[in-house]
């Protein structure tokens, strides 16, 4: 007899809560399993969804959701939640001036959503999303996506019918966001965690006073190198962070800029699509840059650093998402559709990389990944 859907409904769910039985009382320490329970939640959502149901709430109504939580932002009225005790509306229109309509109204999307709490009528309270959205730099993300990307994602559709469903190859940039991408990593493991810098790079650097160990090129206001170079086993050589002239300006302008000069960090400024000036450096490091470009542009990004390289000695490391194959996951999926809108840029899977760095002359050595499989170090040399 052929299973019937509530069968097969009650069959998912004891895998699942087998695959929970498994999981470390801090379930963030394992993540392989924590993204494979994700899944299968998803997968157990979408069985008890009708098309319709799922038509509605992740293509038709899904922008909504975002708006919805940058008009709260910028309302203030997510700061009047901050001390985490519940608030009413009224309290929130007293605090902001907003009308108590339309607060209710909004409202109803994010406590829908758990972006805000609800503890009765009108009353609210903020929850993990909503003090992760009060963090500067997650705040300009949504502006910034709620903005910038937005338009551009409108307007995919009719860029692409007028030009016969190519993939866009114009290099647009987009506006400076700093605080965004000095944020937008955490709650991943820092590339130090992904990758073993002290054996592969620290202890096999060349005995030089002058000898580099690493340049972090586009690597904005240093928070990479800074955070580096915290560790005294990581300072066995000069640490160099290149950008734009402008961007290094805002280094300087930065709270934290004396961390700079206290970690012996130099600044350099340089231009990626120009060639590299610093040659033999022991590791070159690129942090999502290249998905801000199409292959043409990061062709070019990979010569002019692959032409400063030592031959068995210097690394090109690449610090991005590295999609699977096949069975890409939601995000991203997303981030991928995100870049192509913004920058025409992508994000690559594993066999798009191999090709990409191949074509410059480089041979990925091994792609060091997390347990979820997309943070990603890409560890290349030069080709022999």
């Amino acid at each position: 007899m052929a299973s019937s859907a509530r069968d097969s409904l009650v069959l998912s769910i004891k895998s699942l809560l087998a695959q929970v039985e498994k999981l470390p009382d801090n379930i963030y320490e394992d993540e392989a399993g924590r993204q494979d329970l994700r899944k299968q939640i998803r997968h157990i959502k979408d069985d008890l969804s009708s098309p319709v149901e799922r038509i509605f709430e992740e293509l038709l109504l899904q922008p909504h959701q975002s708006i919805a939580a940058r008009i709260a932002l910028d309302g203030k009225w997510l700061e009047v939640l901050a001390d985490g005790k519940p608030k009413t509306a009224q309290d929130i229109a007293s605090a902001t001036g907003a009308e108590t309509e339309l607060i209710t109204r909004i409202m109803m999307v994010l406590t829908a959503t758990n972006v805000v709490g609800e503890r009765g009528p009108q009353t609210y309270l903020a929850t993990r999303i909503t003090h992760t959205l009060l963090d500067p730099g997650w705040a300009n993300g949504l502006r910034f996506c709620s903005e910038l990307v937005a338009r551009s994602m409108v307007n995919l559709p009719g860029y692409f019918r007028r030009n016969g469903y190519k993939v866009p190859q114009d290099v647009k940039t987009g506006a400076i966001f700093n605080s965004y991408m000095t944020t937008r990593k955490q709650g991943t493991k820092a590339w130090t965690d992904i990758y073993p810098a002290k054996s592969n790079l620290c202890n096999r650097i060349e005995r030089s006073k002058d000898a580099v160990l690493l340049v972090d090129i586009g690597g904005g206001v240093g928070q990479v190198l800074k955070e580096f170079a915290k560790d005294p086993a990581h300072r066995t050589g000069r640490l160099i962070l290149q950008d734009l002239p402008a961007t290094l300006a805002d280094a300087d302008a930065d709270a934290d800029a004396g961390a700079l000069e206290e970690q012996g960090i130099e600044k350099m400024a340089y231009n990626f699509f120009t060639p590299q000036p610093v040659r033999g450096a022991k590791a070159y490091y690129l942090r999502a840059i290249m998905h801000d470009w199409p292959n043409r542009a990061c062709h070019e990004i990979s010569n002019n650093t692959a032409s400063a390289m030592r031959e068995g000695y210097s690394k090109l490391l690449i610090d991005e998402l590295v999609l699977p194959d096949c069975n890409v996951p939601l995000r991203g999926a997303l981030s991928d559709i995100h870049m192509m809108a913004i920058e025409s840029g992508s994000e690559r899977t594993s066999t798009q990389w191999h090709d990409l760095l191949r074509s410059s002359g480089l041979q990925i050595e091994k792609i060091w990944s997390t347990d979820s499989r997309m943070e990603s170090v890409i560890e290349a040399v030069l080709a022999e």
